[in-house]
């Protein structure tokens, strides 16, 4: 099997692994399309405390050493809107009350958010990086994001628990993914 996955600049490898968490959002918004109301509050409870302790503030440190490197306006502002819009999301879910159900479309939203946000950069943004940064601009770039690794936690591990749902979805072939 040819596989196409290109191997990220080492400036970019921590901002890349910082994206797993919030794929991993994605997932649990995925999951509460077929999940009760009781399991749904869990899921968003998840999102919620993740977005708010851990995504937000990667989206900062993003924003402090990214947005001086992007020389294309365009591009800088779909950086910027796509910041805007995970944050403005993650801040609605977070000021709902924790036992109020987001319902699906606030969760899905915020999902369809971070979903978009992490394949534009992996896929638009850190790709014209790598071919418009120069090497000296790299070594910098790479000394402000292994400053930022060194004080990452990333709670991946603990968000991959699965949340067993209590009802089954109803879609053929999904019984067996209920309990995942």
């Amino acid at each position: 099997m040819n596989n196409t996955t290109k191997k990220r600049h080492p400036s970019l490898q921590p901002l890349s692994r910082d994206h797993g968490i919030g794929l991993v959002c994605v997932q649990h918004g995925r999951k509460a399309v077929r999940a009760s109301e009781h399991d749904r509050l869990r899921l968003a409870e998840q999102i919620r405390a993740v977005g708010r302790d851990v995504i937000l503030s990667y989206l900062e440190d993003e924003q402090r050493v990214l947005s001086p490197v992007i020389a294309d306006e365009a591009l800088r502002a779909e950086f910027q809107q796509h910041h805007n819009n995970v944050r403005k999301l993650i801040t609605e879910l977070d000021q709902m009350e924790p036992d109020v159900d987001p319902g699906l479309g606030l969760i899905a939203r915020v999902g369809d958010s971070l979903d978009a946000y992490v394949r534009w950069e992996e896929n638009s943004l850190f790709p014209y990086l790598e071919q418009t940064l120069d090497g000296e601009e790299l070594n910098k770039l790479t000394g402000l994001t292994e400053s930022l690794e060194t004080g990452r936690s990333r709670p991946t591990q603990l968000l991959h628990r699965s949340i067993a749902l209590e009802i089954p979805s109803g879609l053929p072939g999904m019984e067996a993914a209920t309990n995942s």
